[in-house]
C-alpha cells in the first residue's frame, strides 16, 4: 500500500508525461517580409522584422505584425494534440498523467512553429 501511494505521490508532482519531456511552453518564430515591421506577441512587442518568442502551450496566441503607414496584420497561432500525453498510460494508466498534460496545457503543440505575418502596404 505504502508503495502504491508513494508512486501516485510521484506521478502528481512530477507531472505528466508531456510535462516532463516537452515542457508547457514552445518556442515560435514570427518573421515580416517588410523591413521595419514591429513583431507583437500577446500584445507585446518581441521584434523589429522577427522574433522568437517562448508560449505557454494550451491556449492560441496573437501575433501581429505593424508598420507605420501600414495596414496591421493579426495572426492567430493554432494547436495539435501531442501524442506524447498517451505515454502517461504507460505511467499510471493514464489516470492521472494525461489530466496533468491537459490541464497544464503540455497535450498540446503549437503548429506550425514559424509565422510569416507581413503588414500590408501601399506601393508608391
Amino acid at each position: 500500500m505504502k508503495l502504491k501511494f508513494l508512486a501516485l505521490a510521484c506521478v502528481v508532482a512530477l507531472g505528466g508525461c508531456s510535462s516532463i519531456i516537452k515542457g508547457t511552453s514552445e518556442t515560435i518564430s514570427v518573421n515580416s517580409i517588410e523591413k521595419g515591421t514591429t513583431i507583437y506577441v500577446d500584445g507585446a512587442a518581441r521584434g523589429l522584422d522577427s522574433a522568437s518568442v517562448s508560449v505557454k502551450k494550451g491556449k492560441p496566441h496573437s501575433i501581429r505584425a505593424e508598420k507605420d503607414g501600414c495596414q496591421a496584420v493579426t495572426a492567430d497561432t493554432t494547436e495539435t494534440f501531442d501524442p506524447t500525453s498517451l505515454l502517461g498510460i504507460l505511467l499510471d494508466f493514464g489516470i492521472f498523467s494525461i489530466p496533468i498534460d491537459l490541464m497544464s496545457g503540455a497535450a498540446w503543440k503549437v503548429e506550425p512553429t514559424t509565422y510569416t505575418v507581413t503588414p500590408i502596404c501601399q506601393k508608391q
